[in-house]
């Protein structure tokens, strides 16, 4: 065991921190030796730091990264020489860049391949395991750009396989970060044979790629289908997310059914790559939402009826997206690029150690995720790995969009890189995420939060003043929104219908903004208005919720319901249900059975927005030349639309005061609350809280 450390810093540093309980005089000599040569190095700096002393060190000469090297000192003592600081350095990056779409393992009958990119590793070696549990260790070759690979004659398709990497002086046994089929639990990849794979037959549904024209509709695919009131004959699996002829206890349309006759474009899955979190052998033991990436390139297991089988996820998967295009909705897939489950199992990290985050100024690593790591997309290999990897599923799964979770700690370059990349595949992908501004050590200027919307190119960004000023404060469960009677941010409230991007409000288009007021995270609005209106029968409860609903819906910019959303789904008053059970979690068909008109309601909001381009206006310009919205002493909204062709008034209500509307011509009555109508009036009456929409004769 070594009495001191060394770390290569830089490409003419290296730092070596001898501890007191070693000598505590100061050292006179240090020395690198390897690769047949020996190089002295000039102490420029020493600090004492609490039981240690660190010794800033520089050198003339070239040190090979995956070859070993010793330090020594005047007493011959060594120490290995690890990598350290210098994987953060913009020469290491510029270096060892591999640009080529080789990396994983890449099957033939007569051979596969394996390639993984690790500069730092003084050796790597492949574990193979075949059918019948036989293990070998082959050890691989390092050709160039820090790349490793291994040619292997012979038909190796079904052989579980796992790396084995030297670095730092430890050993570690890890998964390939672009293998693309696993064993359960994530313990081994598997070498598969794409032809064996699911062939998706149904084309991408027709969509003219302008996010306005979409209505997403969010949900997670065990949620989908794990409760037992519509006897799903795989609950909570891919397969029962797409089965046909699903229905409730009064034979309404459930599952996907039911989603192809709502109104909806597209539907965003919570993840469904490879998370940790749960027991994909044990499927009822636990419950995570997914926000724990593991394998980001395979299918979660969980979600499949058979996790062991390396092709049952993915052929599952893949041919629920297919039913679900063949049912005209579009899949978005929602992707966690932010931070990892588990930094110490992260395969980057057992492969370039600090490579992947990032750290602080102190060398600590930054944790403005919360999840104890912060991705360093800004790093070239990171960068080219995250967009592998959506670009993968784009190609693979026919994936149609893609949702970026804390997008705000992601970079702006990778960002734009992997919109143009998928701009040259499709233009119609559509890309969002969470656009929160969040401390980060790259720095304001360089992040992907919805206050840099001008140098991003064609994402959309969650609106949370949308979400607080309709439902009210997210964190403060007795603060209430517009829709709960609050009339103290209306200007918010007529910017936000404005789609958010007049007078440069909060986006530079509409289509910038995904209005919502309830996703997976914190309390439903149900639950949220139970609380904050505690005198509030059900009834009014209902009334508020179908008034959010409404302006989310047609509002300029990107509607999004949260599943269930449209028939007042609760959790039990539980704010935060990533890991909560099934009773929690689970999307409550009889609920659906309950308010059938309610739901009727939305699809019609749903109708009216996708029958009149006047709902889907994109440019400033046009909305500020077709759009007017105005507020009265109640606080009713009149949101007005006009243009050569139409021209319809809607009203937002939010008080149960009787009021006598006088108007300046005759009108159809296109929406009254409760049904579709088609009376003719100059003058009507609003004495409840409602949406209205009158179209001109």
């Amino acid at each position: 065991m070594s009495k001191y450390y060394s770390y290569l810093d830089d490409f003419n540093q290296i730092t070596i921190i001898v501890p007191f309980k070693y000598r505590v005089d100061m050292a006179k000599f240090f020395k690198v030796v390897g690769n047949d040569e020996e190089i002295d190095l000039e102490i420029i700096s020493t600090e004492s730091l609490g039981n240690d002393r660190k010794y800033i060190t520089r050198f003339d000469g070239y040190i090979l990264l995956n070859q070993m090297y010793f330090i020594y000192d005047e007493n011959d003592e060594t120490s290995e020489l690890y990598t350290g600081k210098i994987v953060r350095t913009e020469l290491f990056d510029d270096i060892y860049y591999y640009e080529q779409s080789d990396l994983g393992s890449s099957y033939r009958r007569d051979r596969t391949k394996f390639k993984i990119w690790t500069p730092v590793a003084r050796c790597m070696k492949l574990e193979l395991i075949d059918k019948q549990g036989n293990i070998e260790i082959v050890n691989m070759e390092y050709d160039n750009q820090g790349v490793w690979y291994l040619r292997l004659r012979g038909d190796y398709e079904g052989y579980k396989y796992r790396y084995i990497s030297y670095v730092n002086g430890q050993e570690h046994y890890l998964t390939d970060p672009y293998g693309r089929a696993s064993s359960a639990n994530a313990e081994h990849s598997y070498v598969i044979d794409t032809a064996k794979l699911y062939k998706m037959q149904a084309q991408r549904p027709k969509f003219s790629g302008s996010p306005n024209d979409a209505v997403i509709y969010e949900t997670h695919v065990r949620d989908f289908t794990v409760h037992n009131s519509i006897n799903a004959s795989n609950p909570g699996t891919y397969k029962s997310f797409s089965e046909k002829g699903l229905t409730t206890k009064k034979g309404n349309p459930a599952g996907i059914d039911y989603l192809s006759t709502l109104g909806v474009t597209h539907v965003q899955l919570l993840p469904v790559y490879d998370f940790g979190g749960v027991d994909e052998l044990q499927k009822d033991k636990l419950y995570n939402w997914g926000y724990n990436p593991e394998q980001y390139n395979v299918p979660e297991g969980w979600f499949s009826t058979n996790p062991e089988d390396p092709y049952a996820r993915l052929n599952e998967l893949k041919e629920m997206i297919d039913n679900l295009h063949k049912e005209n909705i579009r899949v978005v897939m929602d992707v966690v690029f932010n931070h990892v489950y588990d930094t110490k199992v992260f395969p980057f990290e057992k492969i370039i150690p600090g490579y992947g985050f990032r750290f602080d100024q102190q060398g600590i690593m930054t944790n403005a995720s919360g999840c104890e790591s912060d991705l360093a997309t800004e790093r070239k290999m990171i960068r080219k790995f995250v967009i592998d990897s959506v670009m993968y599923w784009a190609k693979e799964f026919k994936m149609d969009g893609f949702r970026f979770d804390l997008m705000g700690l992601i970079d702006i370059k990778t960002m734009n890189t992997l919109r143009q990349k998928l701009d040259r595949f499709r233009n119609d992908i559509i890309v969002y995420g969470e656009g929160w501004k969040m401390p980060t050590e790259i720095g304001y200027e360089r992040s992907a939060h919805m206050y840099n919307r001008h140098l991003l190119f064609n994402i959309g960004h969650f609106n949370d003043k949308t979400r607080e000023v309709i439902k009210g404060a997210t964190f403060d469960i007795s603060q209430k929104g517009y829709a709960m009677g609050n009339l103290a941010h209306l200007n918010d409230l007529k910017n936000i219908i404005l789609g958010s991007a007049l007078n440069k409000y909060l986006f530079r288009y509409s289509s910038q903004s995904i209005n919502y007021v309830e996703c997976h995270d914190n309390n439903t609005f149900f639950d949220k208005t139970v609380k904050a209106l505690p005198l509030a029968d059900v009834k009014e409860v209902k009334k508020r919720q179908r008034l959010a609903s409404s302006i989310v819906i047609l509002s300029q910019g990107v509607p999004f319901i949260h599943s269930g959303q449209e028939f007042y789904r609760t959790k039990n008053g539980v704010e935060n249900s990533y890991k909560s059970p099934d009773d929690v979690n689970k999307l409550d068909w009889n609920l659906l059975d309950d308010n059938i008109d309610d739901v009727s309601y939305i699809k019609e909001l749903l109708r009216i927005r996708k029958k009149y381009d006047l709902f889907r206006l994109v440019a400033p310009s046009k909305i500020r030349e077709y759009v007017k919205v105005s507020v009265n002493e109640y606080g009713t909204i009149t949101y007005t639309l006009e243009d050569d062709e139409d021209k319809i008034i809607v009203f937002f209500k939010n008080s149960k005061v009787n009021e006598q509307l006088e108007l300046d011509d005759k009108y159809a009555v296109i929406f009254d609350g409760e049904a579709r109508s088609r009376r003719v009036v100059t003058r009507f009456e609003l004495d409840d809280i409602t949406t209205y929409i009158l179209k001109r004769k």
